[in-house]
C-alpha cells in the first residue's frame, strides 16, 4: 500500500469493520493475479450478460418502486466516448472537477477539515473528503467525508456550486459512506449502515438496513444493474464474503450467493456494472501482520457470483467506477494517478488524487 490513497483505504475499512462488520477469514483459497503497471491496453474484458441468479434467503422490507425517467448521459463526451470531465478528491482532500483531456482542475467544490486535520490525514484521516460522485444527468454532486461520525457525511450540491468554509454548516447533508448514480434516472444509491435510494434532496424510499446479520456488512459501493431495477453489493456475512442484492420493485433484500474466491486476508473495493451486465471490482490481498496491500486484481464476475475474467491493475488501486454507458472505468492507482480503461484502450488522466469518478 503506497501513499495517502492506501492509508485512507485501510483506515476506512478498519473503521467500518470496527463499527459493526465482521472481517473474519474465510476458508476458501484466494484468487489473485500479479498487478501490471503499464499504461498500455489493460482494459477490463467485456463478457456476455448472465442470467439473474436464484436467490437463497430473504428478509421483508418496504416496497419501493424506482422512477423510470431516462436521463441524458452526464455532460459532454470526447470523440472516443469518454466523459469530457471527471470528479476527484485531490491528495490534499479538495473536491474538484477535472478536464479529462488536459488534466486541469476546472472547478473546486471545497475542502473539509482544518489545516491541522488535513496535515494529519496521511497518518489517520479525520474529517476530510474521500469520495465524490454526480448524477448521470449532471444535475447534482455528492461528496463524502471520513471518518467522524462513524456513519459518515454525504454533502449534496449543484454542479457549479461551492461548499462554505465550514462545510458542516451546509444544509443539504445526510449520512452515508459511498454513492452510486443510477444509469437510468436521477437517483443515487447511498450505501452506509443502510442502503437508501436518494435524489440528492429527498429519500425515494425507507431503505434497507444492510448490517443486519442476514445481509452482512458491506465492503464497497453498490452497483446498479443496467436497467436500474436492482442493486448489488459485496458484503461479509459472519465469516464469509457474499454478493447481496435488492430488487427495487419488490423491496426484498436478498442474500444471493457466497463468494469463496474472496479469501483469507482479502477485501473487495467497490463494484460496478459493465455495459453487458456483468459486475466488476478490485480484489485486494493484504499482509496478515501489517495490513499492507500486496496485490490488487480486477475481477469481472456474474450477478450469480462466478468469476468470468481477471485483469491487471496497479497494486493499491482505488475503485472509481464506470461512466453512464458502462464502457469506461476510472480509478486511482497506488501512486495517486487517475487512470482509465475501456473500449480496448487505457491511459493516465493526471496525478495527485486519492479518489475519482466520472
Amino acid at each position: 500500500m503506497t501513499g495517502r490513497t492506501g492509508v485512507l483505504l485501510l483506515a476506512l475499512v478498519l473503521l467500518l469493520a470496527a463499527c459493526g462488520g465482521d472481517s473474519s477469514d474465510t476458508t476458501a483459497s484466494p484468487t489473485t493475479q500479479t498487478a501490471a503497471t503499464s499504461t498500455t491496453e489493460a482494459a477490463a474484458p467485456e463478457s456476455t450478460t448472465t442470467a439473474a441468479p436464484e436467490t437463497t434467503t430473504s428478509t421483508t422490507s418496504t416496497t419501493v418502486t424506482p422512477t423510470t425517467t431516462t436521463v441524458a448521459p452526464q455532460g459532454a463526451v470526447l470523440d472516443d466516448g469518454r466523459p469530457a470531465t471527471f470528479l476527484a478528491i485531490t491528495d490534499d482532500y479538495e473536491a474538484v472537477e477535472v478536464d479529462t483531456a488536459s488534466g486541469e482542475i476546472i472547478h473546486s467544490y471545497g475542502q473539509a477539515g482544518t489545516a491541522a486535520e488535513v496535515d494529519s490525514a496521511e497518518e489517520m484521516p479525520p474529517n476530510v473528503f474521500v469520495g465524490i460522485w454526480r448524477l448521470n444527468d449532471g444535475s447534482m454532486v455528492g461528496i463524502s467525508d471520513c471518518c467522524e461520525p462513524a456513519a459518515g457525511n454525504i454533502f449534496y450540491l449543484e454542479p457549479d456550486a461551492t461548499l462554505p468554509d465550514d462545510v458542516y454548516s451546509h444544509e443539504n447533508r445526510t449520512y452515508g459512506w459511498m454513492l452510486s448514480p443510477s444509469p437510468t434516472n436521477a437517483s443515487f444509491a447511498n450505501l452506509g449502515y443502510e442502503l437508501v435510494i436518494e435524489n440528492g434532496m429527498t429519500d425515494s424510499g425507507s431503505g434497507w438496513w444492510v448490517d443486519d446479520p442476514s445481509l452482512g456488512f458491506p465492503m464497497g459501493a453498490a452497483a446498479w444493474d443496467r436497467d436500474g431495477s436492482q442493486l448489488y453489493w459485496v458484503t461479509r456475512i459472519e465469516q464469509a464474503a457474499a454478493l447481496a442484492m435488492v430488487d427495487l420493485a419488490e423491496g426484498d433484500p436478498t442474500h444471493v450467493t457466497l463468494l469463496p474466491w474472496i479469501g483469507v486476508h482479502q477485501w473487495f473495493d467497490g463494484v460496478g456494472s459493465q455495459a453487458g451486465g456483468n459486475l466488476v471490482g478490485f480484489l485486494h490481498t493484504t499482509e496478515l501482520d501489517t495490513g499492507e496491500i500486496t496485490d490488487t486484481t480486477g475481477i469481472v464476475f456474474s450477478t450469480s457470483g462466478e468469476i468470468l475474467a481477471e485483469f491487471p491493475v496497479e497494486t493499491g488501486s482505488t475503485w472509481g467506477g464506470y461512466d453512464t454507458t458502462g464502457t469506461f472505468l476510472i480509478y486511482i492507482d497506488g501512486d495517486g494517478a487517475a487512470r482509465w480503461q475501456g473500449a480496448g484502450q487505457a491511459g493516465v488522466l493526471g496525478g495527485g488524487f486519492i479518489s475519482a469518478s466520472w
